[in-house]
This record gives C-alpha cells, structure tokens and sequence, in this order.
C-alpha cells in the first residue's frame, strides 16, 4: 500500500529540509575553512581537552557551554552521531576533519588541510573567528536536527505513514535502493525542486557508508532519526568478509608454503643430480686415467720388445763374430752384410732412443725435481754406452784397416802375425764385450728398478687418489647430512605454521557460523521490532 499526495508531499518536504540543512552547514563549513588562522589538528585538540586522540560528547558539550550554546541530550547524541562518520562510537580526527572541512570546494579543503598546525594549551581557546565559526558549524547542525525533528514529527503522524511505504514510493524501479534519478523524479512528482548539489548534499547525510545508494535503513534513520538496527548486522557482515579474506590469505599462504615443499624437493633433486654428474665426471676422469694409464704400460711392453731385440741383435752379433773368426778373410760379403745389419741395428737404436725421449717427456710430466735428476742420471748412462758403441765402430774400422793390410800382404809369416794379432784382438774384444755385457746387465738392474719405482709410485699416487675420493665423499655426506637437518628443521616449522593456520582457519569459521547465527536472531528481532509495532491513529 503506497503513501497518499499529502503523506508524499510531507515526505518531498523532509527531504527538502535535509537537504537545505546541509547546504547551510556547507556554507558553514566554508566560512570557517577561509579564516586564516583556521587549522584541522589545532581545533581538534582544542576541543580534546584530555588528550586522548578521541572526542567524547562531554568534549563538545563543553565546547559548545564556552561558546554559550546548551544543546540537549537527543540534540548532543544527533550530533555526536553526524561527527561519528565510521560508527565506531568514537570520534577521532579523521573523523573530525571529514565532518569539519568542505566537501564541495575541494580547493578550499586543501589549502585548509595543508595549513601548518600550531601550539594550543589544555583548555586555552581559539582566535575568536575560528572559535565562533566552528561552533557555528556545530550550532548549525543542531538547528538541523531541530527542523529535521518538527518534519518528521509531522510526516510520522500521518495516518497512512509507514516508512516501508516511504521507500517503496521513491524505489518505483524496485531495485532495493534509492539513486539520485530516482529521487530527483520523485520530487518532480510532488512539485518539488532540487538542484543537483542539493541532491548530493541529501545524499552526503542520507547515504552513511557513501557507496551513492541509500538503502532502507538509511532511509528509515534519516526519516525517524532512530539509530540503525543493522548497524551491527553490518558490522558482522564486514567482520565475516574480513574473517573469509582471512581464510583466502591462509589458504594462499598454505599454497604458498607447499610451492615452498615442492621447491625445496626439487632443490634436492638437483643437488643429487649434480652429485651424480660429479660422481660421473670423476668415473670419466678415472677412466681417462686408466688408458693413459694403459698406453703407457703398452709403450713400456713395446720397449721391453725393442730391448729383448737388440739383445737378439747382440747374441747375432757375437755369432757372426765368431763365424767370422772362423772363415777366412774370403767372406767380406758376409762382413758386408752384417755392416747393413748394423746400420738397421743403429736405425733401431734411433727408434729406441726417440722412444726413450718420449718416456722421458712422460716422465718429465709426472715427476718432480727428484725424478729430473734420475733422468739425467739416465742420461749420462746412455752417453756412456754412445761413447763405448763409438769406440766399438773404431775398433771395427781399424779392423777393417788390418783386414785390408792383410790382404796386401803376401807373406805368410805376416799373415801368421796377423793371425796372432787378430787373436789377441778378438780376447780383446772378446773382454771387452764381456764389459759391456756386464755394464748392459748393470743397467738392465738399474732400468727394472726404475721401473719398480715407477710402479711403486703410480700404486701411491692411485691410493692417494682413492683417498682423496673417500675424503670427498665423507664431506658430501657430511654436508647432505647438515642439510637434511635443516630441512628437517624446516620441514617441522612448516607443520607447525600449518597447524597454527589450521586452528585460526578453524577459529575463523566458528567465529563466522556464530556471527551468523546472531545475524539470524538478530534480523528476526528487527523485524519483529518493525513490522509488529502498531500504528498510531490521530
């Protein structure tokens, strides 16, 4: 059932009242904001007389008797309440300088906003402008009240009032709120005519949490001046959005430390991976190793088969010697032979003596001052033996110099000296070769214990090796221990975080079933308040 014309045109006048109150309150607010002395903070302590960062309705009602203005107590709560813009039942200074400077200069708000605040003792006053235009804007706030009240007063005592009705006569879209459109139109249907800025200055009473709708019980305060009832059902409901945010941030966090999990698992993947490609670079280093390892003893066995050679070659040489002791001065062919014979030998002995060059180049690689020592040890050897095979081939061609002499001589008495000769020659060569052979063999024992400490030293140097391995492994598996630790630390922090967040997700959602459940009761109780209290008839 809708409003009457009469009950309609009451209803456009309230408005108009509304509205017209909070112009002359804007031009209020404007007046004291031009004073030059006027500053937001300075006033606010001005009227903060205990210094506690919040204003009581005994700070203004003190501060309104200094400027001998009495209001009563439903017009100290009225604008106890219009200061209060948060509804929080306490007026801070935020709250004090949105309900204080203009709100449609935003110039002038400002300039008065950015003016530097000065010293004011305890219960010392304001320039005179400032105090007399700050208790204008309080005074012209309760003259809004009073006018307020007298038409309300008067739309209420209709008979067909009810402020649902009210509602549903501006709501004709029926979308649950009231706009500026649909206000405007209103007023146009019951003669009544707003500017825009007036319209805005109804809604800036009107419209408590400023989201440009005013919904019914926004309405319903403004027409009956009556505090609203789903103040706290709001409050509830702002505390149930804050609780599920909560719940969502939790639940990103548990995301958020189980990416952490996962992070951390993978991070040891790859440190067991690398551990693996060490491992697998040191097998590659090892083996690399072992077939330099390899070619070398194949180099030494190819050596051994070159010495066993020119030993060969040496048994081949004292059996020709001996042939040639034996035959006649008629097998120079033969002589001939075994000089190309020694030429190949001497072609060997090259060979031998680059491969030995080469050894020595290895060795010079491995060894240290010590071994350069030994190798030039060796080398002296072999000089000497170059030394003894130079005068081998002297002696070989001064033989070939007698052998030539012998033939030139006819006589045999000179050939029986000859022969005498050669004899003596060949016990000496013959001791001489014995020399050799026991220098060759001294040699042979100096080689093969060269060799015996070569092998002696690769055994150390493999142990050494195994033992440096060992060494790396335990410190590996020392550190994967420390870290295994410390994931373990971390691993009980993180269950331990989660429980915590568990049990505050748990708190959250009884806290929020009880909010709603008071919400219910609480929606029932309003509802009974309003629509079972009965109608008063003048």
């Amino acid at each position: 059932m809708y409003l009457s014309l009469r009950t309609q045109g009451r209803l456009a006048n309230l408005i108009i009242t509304i509205a017209e109150g909070e112009k002359k309150t804007e031009i209020a607010r404007q007046i004291l904001a031009e004073q030059k002395m006027f500053e937001p903070y300075t006033a606010f302590r001005r009227l903060d007389q205990l210094r506690s960062g919040e204003l009581t309705v005994a700070d203004i009602t003190d501060f309104l008797a200094d400027n001998k203005i009495f209001p009563t107590q439903s017009q100290i709560e009225y604008l106890f309440r219009r200061l209060d813009l948060n509804h929080d039942s306490k007026i801070t200074y935020p709250d004090f300088v949105k309900a204080i400077l203009p709100k449609e200069d935003s110039r002038l708000r400002q300039i008065a906003s950015l003016r530097d605040s000065y010293y004011i003792e305890v219960n010392m006053l304001l320039p005179t402008e400032v105090e007399w235009g700050l208790s204008r804007v309080l005074q012209q706030e309760v003259q809004n009240f009073n006018s307020i009240i007298a038409a309300s007063e008067i739309l209420t005592n209709s008979v067909d009032f009810t402020s649902l009705d009210a509602f549903r006569c501006i709501d004709q879209l029926y979308i649950g709120y009231i706009t500026i459109d649909s206000l405007q139109s209103f007023l146009r249907a019951n003669g009544a005519k707003l500017t825009f800025d007036e319209l805005q200055a109804f809604f800036r009473v009107v419209d408590s949490d400023e989201d440009g709708r005013i919904t019914y019980s926004e309405l319903l305060e403004a027409i009956t001046l009556v505090p609203d009832y789903f103040q706290k059902e709001r409050q509830i409901v702002h505390e149930l959005r804050r609780s599920r945010e909560r719940i969502t941030q939790l639940e990103k966090e548990r995301e958020v430390l189980d990416d952490l999990q996962r992070s951390r698992e993978r991070v040891d993947d790859l440190r067991r991976s690398r551990e693996r490609l060490e491992q697998y670079q040191d097998l590659q280093r090892s083996r690399e190793r072992l077939e330099d390892l390899k070619k070398s003893r194949e180099r030494l066995d190819d050596l051994r088969r070159s010495r066993e050679r020119l030993n060969q070659l040496e048994e081949l040489q004292r059996s020709r010697q001996r042939i040639e002791q034996l035959e006649d001065l008629k097998k120079s062919r033969d002589r001939q032979a075994q000089i190309e014979e020694l030429k190949r030998s001497r072609e060997r002995l090259d060979d031998l003596r680059r491969n030995r060059e080469r050894l020595e180049q290895l060795e010079q690689e491995r060894k240290s001052n010590e071994q350069l020592e030994e190798l030039r040890k060796s080398r002296s050897r072999i000089e000497e033996l170059q030394k003894q095979r130079s005068r081998i081939e002297e002696l070989r061609t001064s033989q070939e110099r007698l052998d030539a002499l012998k033939r030139n001589r006819e006589d045999l008495e000179l050939r029986r000296s000859q022969e005498r000769l050669n004899e003596l020659k060949k016990s000496r060569e013959r001791l001489e070769q014995i020399e050799a052979l026991r220098q060759s063999r001294e040699q042979q024992r100096a080689l093969d214990e060269l060799r015996q400490s070569r092998e002696r030293l690769e055994q150390l140097r493999v142990s050494q090796n195994r033992i440096d391995l060992l060494e790396n492994e335990r410190k590996a598996l020392q550190r994967s221990r420390q870290l295994e630790r410390e994931i373990g630390y971390e691993r009980q922090r993180s269950r331990e975080r989660l429980e915590i967040l568990e049990l505050e997700a748990q708190l959250e959602r009884e806290r929020e079933r009880a909010l709603e459940q008071e919400i219910v009761t609480q929606s029932k109780i309003v509802q009974s308040r309003i629509y079972d209290t009965p109608q008063r008839f003048y």
